[in-house]
């Protein structure tokens, strides 16, 4: 537009410059000549730094239209950038009013509670979180607005499918005058981690109450000497033909069974160096079958040992290797709610050049979608409390340390292809080649 301003005005300007030398020839006088020449002069000098002007004008109008252009662009590709991080992100997003108003809600937090987020803004916040929740949260909105800080707190919601745990930081926005205008809430969803904190207390706990029951064991050892002692004093005194002399056989005899029974525990508590690089693999399973046979008597599991005589050792610490084979043994025990059958077998696979052993039981089995998950580390299928999830990651490491395989086998009643139960191999590396070894 500045630019047809500008031509028109030079248009004017010489036909005005046309009409005056015009005038003046007709006029024949020297002044008028003289004058109109001046006033043409002055007119084209005004019009002409008026277009100078003009047209500086119109560039530096242009230059800035450009600039404000550029910028508006980088506004909304900057405004699109966050939108789309916001909408991405896996954390409740939202604004809060003064007055408990949602003024904006991300998708996953619509999505989460069942929504789009045009249905949630404008609504209170109770629409989001129960009673509570949302009283606790609008107590914290309201420091916002009083303080201008932010603040940070976990909260548990609770509905009939889970329990969910939020960490939720709540911060002032200002406008331009720097007020607060409302409050952005970033939560996002910690239940995995209370989870797990949970579990390293669960392990941490377990771990305590096995030095305790070390420490009970010695001391009962004591005193079960000190009661066998007197009983073969007593056996010497006493006639074989009488009574008193097959009741105090009775009493020894299970007392030498909790004597044993006690040497058993004591054995796999204490510690040692782990730097055996073989171990006899029979004698291994043989002390935790002591350990774990009366437990299994008491929950009504029948305990089938089938061990092949002769079983070369294994690449392993005996120790660690208890371990593993116990933390088995407890999961199958576990699987066998009000009694089954727990079998254990060790046997020479030629073939592979390998030892194996494989525990087998007739429980519940473990479900399919469950199996890729069962070696990860505080993973359990077991109810809060009675697992720490740690079990079958340990005996992984410690097989896998040792250039063994650990796999797993598991069916359910809903699979009826197999019967129900679980079967656990390790495959261990014997010291020097098995087919030098007889075999059954």
């Amino acid at each position: 537009m500045s630019r047809a301003v500008l031509i028109g005005t030079c248009a004017v300007c010489l036909i005005i410059m046309i009409v005056m030398v015009v005038v003046a020839r007709q006029a024949n006088g020297h002044a008028v000549t003289a004058v109109s020449w001046g006033l043409t002069l002055i007119l084209f000098l005004v019009l002409l730094w008026s277009g100078i002007f003009l047209w500086y004008g119109e560039g530096q109008r242009r230059e800035y239209e450009k600039a404000l252009a550029s910028k508006t662009k980088a506004l909304k590709k900057s405004e699109e950038k966050y939108r789309n991080l916001v909408e991405s992100s896996e954390d409740f997003i939202f604004t809060i009013s003064k007055e408990g108003t949602l003024l904006s809600v991300n998708s996953f937090t619509a999505n989460f509670f069942g929504g789009t987020p045009t249905q949630f803004v404008g609504e209170p916040l109770s629409v989001l979180f129960p009673e509570e929740v949302t009283a606790q949260q609008l107590e914290l909105v309201n420091l916002v607005f009083e303080f201008g800080k932010s603040v940070r707190q976990e909260f548990l919601i609770t509905d009939k499918a889970h329990d969910t745990w939020l960490s939720a930081n709540f911060m002032p926005l200002r406008d331009e005058k720097e007020r607060i205008k409302s409050v952005l809430c970033i939560a996002r969803d910690v239940t995995e981690h209370k989870k797990l904190e949970g579990q390293l207390i669960s392990a941490e706990k377990m771990a305590s109450m096995g030095t305790l029951a070390a420490g009970v064991a010695h001391e009962i050892n004591n005193p079960l000497s000190v009661i066998l002692g007197f009983i073969d004093l007593l056996l010497e005194k006493s006639d074989k033909e009488n009574q008193d002399y097959q009741d105090l056989k009775t009493i020894e005899r299970n007392s030498l069974h909790c004597k044993q029974i006690v040497e058993n525990l004591l054995s796999f508590a204490r510690q040692g160096e782990g730097n055996s690089e073989y171990c006899d693999i029979y004698d291994a399973i043989h002390e935790i079958v002591g350990v774990v046979k009366h437990f299994l008597d008491m929950k009504q599991i029948e305990l089938r040992v089938n061990l092949v005589p002769g079983l070369p050792k294994v690449k392993g610490d005996a120790r660690q290797m208890q371990q593993v084979f116990l933390n088995l043994i407890n999961n199958a025990a576990g699987a066998l709610e009000g009694g089954g059958i727990l079998e254990l077998e060790a046997f020479l696979d030629t073939k592979r050049n390998r030892v194996c052993v494989v525990i087998r039981d007739n429980g519940h089995g473990i479900k399919k979608e469950d199996m890729e998950r069962i070696f990860d580390p505080f993973f359990t299928t077991k109810p809060e409390g009675e697992g720490t999830g740690l079990g079958l990651f340990v005996s992984r490491g410690i097989v896998t340390k040792y250039e063994g395989t650990i796999t797993c086998e598991s069916y359910t009643e809903d699979r009826p292809e197999r019967p129900r139960g679980t079967t656990v191999t390790v495959i261990l590396k014997p010291k020097g080649d098995v087919a030098e070894v007889s075999t059954i």
